[in-house]
């Protein structure tokens, strides 16, 4: 008698690790392609001449005393932070055109004032290197102008009127920061 062979596969598992390193190569290749470039140095070849002559070598000394360092980091802080004041200034106003809170938004602006207030009592309080100093009055007073066109821009939330007042007191924040970061330079030309 004839017995029934069974058409079943025997193991119903094997079709399962083609997929499975296939799925591996594709991800090899993903992830390896994902990769920065390497930074390969190139090899460069010289020759020296056989006669050389040596010439005496004068050193000039670039570096600036520690003391105006220091200054012009202070400096590059300050445009750090003015330049930080003013994105949030206008993240504040840009919610609140959104649709925002009125007291979130007002929070927002005075803590742009605070941090304005803040700003200009660290460069009032700046120890300045003598060839700086006939600029430095013109500085502290676009820092102070900063303050008072944030408190402005406050008035302008609290006007009763369409929001322009507002508008063109954020609008005109702008040109502060941008008068400030300007003075900041005139500071620094007159770096010996």
């Amino acid at each position: 008698m004839l017995s029934v062979v069974s058409k079943e596969d025997p193991k119903p598992g094997r079709w399962i690790l083609p997929i499975v390193i296939a799925v591996l190569i594709g991800f090899t290749y993903v992830f390896v392609n994902a990769l920065p470039a390497a930074d390969i140095a190139a090899s460069t070849t010289t020759t020296v001449p056989a006669t050389t002559t040596t010439v005496a070598q004068t050193t000039t000394s670039s570096t600036l005393p520690t003391d105006i360092l220091a200054f012009l980091q202070e400096l590059d802080r300050f445009e750090n932070v003015a330049n930080d004041l003013q994105i949030e200034l206008d993240s504040v106003n840009a919610a609140w055109e959104d649709g925002g809170d009125f007291d979130e938004t007002e929070a927002g602006f005075i803590a742009v004032k605070d941090g304005a207030q803040e700003l200009a009592n660290q460069v009032a309080a700046t120890s300045v290197p003598t060839v700086y100093l006939p600029a430095w009055p013109e500085t502290i007073t676009a820092s102070q102008d900063l303050v008072e066109q944030a408190q402005l821009v406050i008035d302008g939330l609290k006007a009763p009127d369409d929001g322009t007042l507002r508008r063109e007191a954020v609008a005109e924040y702008a040109v502060k920061t941008t008068a400030f970061n300007d003075q900041l330079d005139v500071v620094r030309s007159l770096t010996p």
